[in-house]
């Protein structure tokens, strides 16, 4: 009869343990949901931070189209088409920080491809016409994109 008190507790003891890891693990699911779901979310976005870029998106649009495609080495074409959209999508909503981001990323990755494979490639003048936008830009958003570095 004891023993079979003893089981009993033990039944409970390990039902509780269930139900102890099953709560851990709801409130892990939980969490994780919670936090990939507000991932993209923002909070206030500063007043002085916000760009007027809707006149340069057609612009940006058509360098990220035809300039873009260009570009002959295959890892800087996908960065620096990835950034541009990236840029534009900024632009559209605004967002000078994004903007800003991108453009440092995509300016940055032009200079050292000019300086890198200035004569050995043919796509010079589009990487020129890429920069003269992307100066354009920096310009609306407050960048530190230097034309005159870019030569």
């Amino acid at each position: 009869m004891n023993i079979l008190k003893t089981l009993k507790v033990w039944a409970l003891v390990a039902r509780a343990a269930r139900t102890a890891v099953n709560a851990r693990n709801a409130a892990l699911v939980v969490a994780l949901g919670s936090a990939i779901a507000c991932q993209d979310s923002t909070g206030p976005r500063d007043p002085r931070d916000i760009v007027e870029g809707a006149a340069l998106l057609p612009a940006v649009e058509d360098a990220r189209l035809r300039l873009v495609p260009v570009i002959q080495n295959l890892g800087v074409r996908d960065r620096i088409a990835y950034d541009m959209q990236q840029m534009e999508a900024a632009l559209q909503k605004k967002d000078g920080h994004k903007a800003r981001y991108h453009l440092r990323v995509a300016g940055g990755i032009l200079m050292d491809y000019r300086a890198g494979l200035a004569g050995v490639t043919t796509d010079g003048p589009d990487v020129g016409g890429i920069a003269l936008m992307l100066h354009a830009v920096s310009v609306a958003a407050g960048g530190t994109f230097d034309i005159d570095a870019f030569r």
